[in-house]
Parts: C-alpha cells; sequence; structure tokens
C-alpha cells in the first residue's frame, strides 16, 4: 500500500515556513501525518472506538488545538532535518577516509 502523495501547496508552504528543501517538506508532511495516525489508533483504542472509522478520526482531528497540530509538524520538519543532517556527516567522515594522502614526492617504481 502506497501513501498518497502530499498535497504540492502544503509542501510549498512547509517548505517556505521552515526554510527547508520541498523533499524535507515533504517528508515532513509524511511523517506527522504518521505520527497523528498512530495517535489516534491509541485515541480510539482508549475510548473503544473503532480506528477504521474515518469520520471519528476526523472529529477528533480538528478537536485538536491549532498549536497541538502545528507542533506534531513541527516536530516532524525537527525529526527529518536532523535526520539529514546526521546522514550528511556520515557521508562526509566517510568521504574523509575514502580520500589517499598526496604528497609532492615522486613515485617509485620498483621492478
Amino acid at each position: 500500500m502506497h501513501a498518497p502523495l502530499p498535497d504540492p501547496l502544503a509542501v510549498l508552504q512547509v517548505a517556505t515556513e521552515h526554510r527547508i528543501t520541498e523533499e524535507q517538506a515533504a517528508t515532513a508532511i509524511e511523517w506527522a501525518a504518521h505520527l497523528t495516525v498512530h495517535a489516534w489508533g491509541t485515541y480510539a483504542g482508549l475510548l473503544g472506538i473503532e480506528e477504521r472509522d474515518g469520520r471519528a478520526m476526523e472529529a477528533w482531528f480538528h478537536s485538536l488545538p491549532p498549536a497541538t497540530r502545528a507542533a506534531v509538524l513541527d516536530d516532524a520538519v525537527t525529526a527529518v532535518v536532523d535526520a539529514d543532517n546526521a546522514l550528511a556527516d556520515i557521508y562526509q567522515q566517510k568521504d574523509r577516509q575514502a580520500r589517499v594522502i598526496r604528497t609532492n614526492r615522486r613515485r617509485i617504481h620498483i621492478r
């Protein structure tokens, strides 16, 4: 099962507001949606509501304060940016290790 792609305008808005790339914004939106679905599952389980009840989930989501919804997205953006930075550090370290030390000495060929 594939998740639908995030709304392109929402991606641009998140990228602009958080000063991140569009790819990072799309990933953050998907991650925030994933976190929201898991939070709904926990909430529904506690109250005995069917998790697949889309109307109940929609009503629950709209009952959340806007600050809470924004906080979930902010946390997702932070996680995505931190993951990208960690990967960049790992790749940078590997690049440094793979380089050969160059000297000004002439090469000697042994026959």
